[in-house]
């Protein structure tokens, strides 16, 4: 955590590095307005006999241009005073992303922990036929409310603190620069999801007496489709409380934590969020994240399932009934032994459906690259196969020439129209048929095994080649030129030494 203190003697520097570049400012200003002695400034290029009119507004135009340049110039920071303020940047940055970790773990205890209490107290509530509320209920429901306070004001405490994170990351000195449509929709969504929970509605009053006769009564009451209890209604919502989970696993991943990997992908574009993340696993751990979230699905929809259907008796669905009816829907069976009973029921069936479609995708999807040979195996596989084809291809190659030589037998002893030899002409032509097959097949396993890597590393290879025949090609050229000047140079001696014997001649 950062210090009071620190902070007072950041901003104390920064302060006196702003004085110190003032002065300038306004030494300026100075040369430019003097004050009258009605306190009003003017000008001091204004000349006090009355000229023409036009001179007059062109030097108060120019006047005002100046006055408005001298304080619109912003103070230059020194050296030191810049490097102070990036330091307290970093510092408040580690420091923000810390309590939002922490804030976040907070709401995600308080949100799991009003989830699990909502479920005990329907399970308290499923095991009567009314929908009173007993002192166990009523009490589980005041801790939900309880918690529910807590998690709205740690919500706005987080977007708070994200807010100002936003500044500091990108130098704002206005908090209310970073707020946007978008940051104003998300807080809104989060205030509306987590405040939908259970509320006690009155203190319980009815006596065990009245409670065990009122059960008595409505023992078979048959519930319409149209009925879903209010505990029901307002507690299925609160399952939209586990992208808390989502959020906190995002604030303890290395990628979110590790500096060097953000900035990377802050270059790169790349905001690092809970999708980001949840690609990221899927491409590491495909199966362990398919298979929890199957599990976690399974339960929460069993239960949902179980609290939004009745039997005719007016009684819930047991919780096996409910995993049988969520296993059949998810896997787009459907028997129709067990079915949803009201509205509520058939919502979510038809939602549980969806996802299995969904996940029945991925599940494809993730044995599809399990399947896939890696590059290595590839090349095993189509070695082997190469070496197998490469044998058929040398039979093949000897049967041509082994019924060639029988036809051309046949063909000197006028055989041509026997049945062996028709034999021999028809095993020669399926002799050559097959080659024509085997070199087909070969070309495609070369191309088939050909990947990117290998166009990538041929490629690398091809440029490194031209680099080097370019270097050579600039090397011999230096040489033809220092080749060209011994040249010439040879040339200007031999004629000079032409010139030298002509003149011993001439004497």
């Amino acid at each position: 955590m950062i210090s009071n203190e620190h902070c007072s003697s950041l901003s104390a520097s920064y302060r006196s590095a702003n004085r110190s570049s003032i002065p300038n400012s306004q030494n300026g200003l100075n040369q430019i307005i003097t004050l009258s002695p009605m306190g009003l400034p003017t000008p001091k290029s204004i000349p006090s006999t009355p000229s023409s009119r036009y001179t007059r507004r062109k030097h108060t135009s120019v006047l005002s241009h100046e006055i408005r340049n001298v304080f619109s110039r912003k103070p230059r920071l020194s050296i030191e005073a810049t490097m102070a303020m990036m330091g307290y940047r970093i510092r408040m940055s580690k420091f923000l992303n810390a309590r939002l970790a922490l804030v976040s773990d907070i709401m995600c205890f308080l949100g799991i922990t009003g989830l699990v209490l909502m479920i005990a107290e329907n399970e308290l509530t499923f095991n009567r036929v009314n929908n009173g509320d007993t002192q166990a209920s009523w009490s589980i429901k005041l801790i939900i409310s309880a918690t529910t306070t807590m998690l709205l004001g740690l919500i706005c405490y987080y977007h708070y603190l994200d807010l100002k994170l936003y500044t500091v990351r990108n130098a704002l000195e206005e908090i209310r620069v970073g707020i946007t449509k978008s940051r104003i929709c998300w807080f809104i969504s989060e205030i509306v999801i987590c405040a939908v929970h259970p509320m006690p509605r009155s203190s319980p009053h009815l006596n065990s007496e009245l409670l065990s006769s009122y059960i008595s009564l409505n023992s078979t009451h048959t519930r319409s489709l149209s009925y879903t209890a209010v505990d029901v209604g307002l507690g299925l919502p609160m399952f939209l409380r586990l992208y808390l989970l989502g959020r906190s696993i995002m604030f303890h991943s290395h990628l979110f934590r590790d500096a060097s990997l953000r900035s990377i992908n802050c270059l790169n574009q790349v905001s690092i969020n809970f999708f980001f993340l949840l690609k990221t696993y899927l491409e590491q751990w495909p199966v362990r994240c398919l298979m929890t979230f199957c599990i976690i699905a399974f339960f929460i929809g069993s239960w949902c399932l179980r609290a939004c259907s009745y039997k005719s008796t007016g009684e819930h669905f047991s919780l096996p009934d409910a995993m049988w009816l969520f296993i059949i829907t998810f896997t787009t069976i459907g028997y129709g032994d067990v079915y949803p009973t009201s509205y509520c029921g058939r919502g979510i069936a038809s939602l549980t459906g969806l996802i299995g479609l969904l996940v029945s995708a991925l599940l494809i999807t993730v044995l599809t690259q399990k399947l896939h040979l890696t590059r290595e195996e590839k090349y095993v596989h189509t070695f082997v196969l190469n070496t197998e084809l490469a044998k058929e291809r040398q039979n093949h190659a000897a049967n041509v020439v082994k019924f060639s030589i029988k036809i051309w037998f046949y063909k000197r002893q006028n055989k041509m129209k026997y049945l062996p030899c028709l034999h021999a002409q028809r095993h020669l032509f399926q002799s050559i048929s097959n080659l024509k097959q085997i070199k087909k097949t070969q070309r495609y396993l070369t191309d088939h095994c050909i990947d990117l890597h290998e166009v990538m590393t041929v490629q690398r290879n091809t440029n490194a080649q031209n680099d080097e025949t370019i270097q050579q090609i600039t090397e011999m050229k230096c040489d033809m030129k220092q080749i060209e000047a011994k040249l010439n140079n040879i040339t200007n001696r031999m004629d000079n030494l032409q010139m030298t014997l002509n003149m011993l001649l001439n004497r």
